[in-house]
């Protein structure tokens, strides 16, 4: 029962940005945190106990700091808009402490799929009006896998994981990224999407390597026309994943795995 209900929760939120991207209209979001209430438009997602999301205004730079002890859940917000009018996303991010990957740390674990935790995560939603249809491009920064890998989901074809930084050269610092989301999509679908873009998340986790992770968030920036800064060179996908086992993967999967 319990399984059903998580799959049912994730299916209304799907109906949710579906109506969304029917009934709203797009523009350009500017998430700058400069306030205590400022994660009161986002909403969250528990998939495996809470991860501590925290406004921090106390310093020069206005962040949301994530902390995760043996959890996962991740923060979104729906809106609509064209990404072909307005392709480009930015925001800066830091990790402070990545999940632990060694083999203590997995010594109970089956593979690597089930040790999937990230630092940092962004996601950009295109919904569709059959959900599992839905297309996610999801942003990582990851210890080991190269910059500018494209893999997708060993859960779902539907999700792409795009590597912007690799290791830990640049831990403890922040790091400015900014994406074509039109082009990216392109890049990792073959073609360009048909549907607005319909939500956009972030999440920090560590439950299935069950240790600790640490990072932080700033001036997130949603649907702008042209670029801040430059963008390098999009290479073609490097590694494709095995192909899911049933839908329902691909649902509980939406946000992380």
């Amino acid at each position: 029962m319990k399984k059903i209900y998580f799959i049912f929760s994730l299916a209304c939120i799907s109906l949710l940005m579906l109506w969304q991207v029917s009934h709203s209209i797009g523009g350009l979001k500017h998430f700058s945190f400069d306030s205590q209430d400022a994660l009161k438009e986002w909403k969250e997602k528990v998939f495996h106990n809470r991860v501590l999301y925290e406004v921090k205004t106390d310093s020069p730079r206005n962040y949301v700091l994530a902390k995760s002890d043996k959890a996962s859940s991740g923060l979104f917000y729906t809106i609509s808009y064209s990404p072909k009018l307005y392709p480009y996303v930015n925001w800066s991010w830091k990790v402070i402490r990545f999940p632990s990957k060694t083999p203590l740390a997995a010594a109970n674990k089956k593979s690597w799929i089930e040790r999937d935790d990230y630092a940092v995560r962004m996601y950009v939603i295109f919904p569709a009006f059959i959900f599992t249809n839905t297309r996610c491009i999801e942003y990582i920064w990851s210890e080991s896998l190269p910059k500018d890998t494209v893999i997708t989901s060993p859960f779902y074809r539907n999700i792409k994981l795009i590597v912007l930084e690799s290791g830990d050269k640049n831990i403890g610092q922040w790091v400015n990224e900014e994406r074509n989301i039109y082009e990216d999509y392109k890049m990792a679908f073959g073609r360009y999407p048909s549907s607005n873009v319909g939500a956009v998340a972030f999440m920090t986790d560590a439950d299935n390597t069950q240790s600790a992770a640490e990072a932080c968030y700033a001036d997130i920036k949603i649907g702008y026309e042209r670029p801040l800064l430059v963008i390098p060179e999009i290479k073609e996908a490097d590694t494709i994943r095995p192909e899911p086992t049933g839908w329902w993967h691909y649902v509980e999967q939406l946000f992380k795995r």
